[in-house]
């Protein structure tokens, strides 16, 4: 592990190797697991305000889910996620040509509106734990994922980086590329 401000990061997200393979997986992350994506606090707020330009990707299904449940559930614990459809999908999955993908993704990349999607989304398979006063960065491996973890892949933290720095801004992201080059590339040789 290490340690920048309050932030532990597992040892594996520096030297673990991946790239995301969608054309392998079929974007099933969206689709499978037993609660929708976890929110920040400042995330509902922009669903509300984004969801005029979503709702046209997003599926009959999806869109009676969001009626009926809302944009974002709390759940089990008190923390906010994205509801599930009917189908257990995420409510702004959708799925082309054999594909799921993210309806807000899609937005995004279309230029309809400046929120790429939630980010805990855009940092998976990184995902952040509570721990007292501290957030753990740790990688959630899951059987459905089928990365690319050839040589050529980029470090995960890398795969991730544009995400963490979303979150954790610019000279996080540097702290972990000095680390990662310092000491822990050696551990994955």
């Amino acid at each position: 592990m290490v340690l920048i401000g309050r932030i532990l990061i597992s040892a594996e997200i520096l030297v673990t190797r991946f790239a995301c393979n969608i054309t392998e997986c079929k974007g099933m992350c969206c689709c499978e697991g037993t609660g929708g994506a976890p929110l920040e606090n400042n995330e509902p707020e922009i669903l509300s305000t984004i969801f005029p330009a979503v709702s046209k990707y997003l599926s009959p299904s999806s869109l009676n889910a969001i009626e009926k449940n809302g944009l974002w559930v709390k759940n089990m614990l008190g923390g906010i996620e994205t509801p599930l459809a009917e189908n257990g999908w995420c409510v702004y999955a959708t799925e082309k040509n054999g594909i799921v993908y993210c309806g807000i993704e899609i937005a995004w990349r279309e230029g309809k509106i400046d929120f790429r999607k939630p980010v805990s989304c855009h940092l998976y398979p990184v995902r952040v734990r509570k721990f007292g006063i501290f957030e753990g960065l740790v990688y959630e491996r899951w059987d459905i994922c089928h990365c690319k973890s050839q040589d050529s892949s980029p470090l995960l933290f890398e795969f991730v980086s544009d995400a963490l720095e979303r979150k954790y801004g610019a000279e996080f992201v540097e702290k972990l590329r000095k680390i990662s080059k310092k000491g822990f590339a050696k551990l994955s040789e």
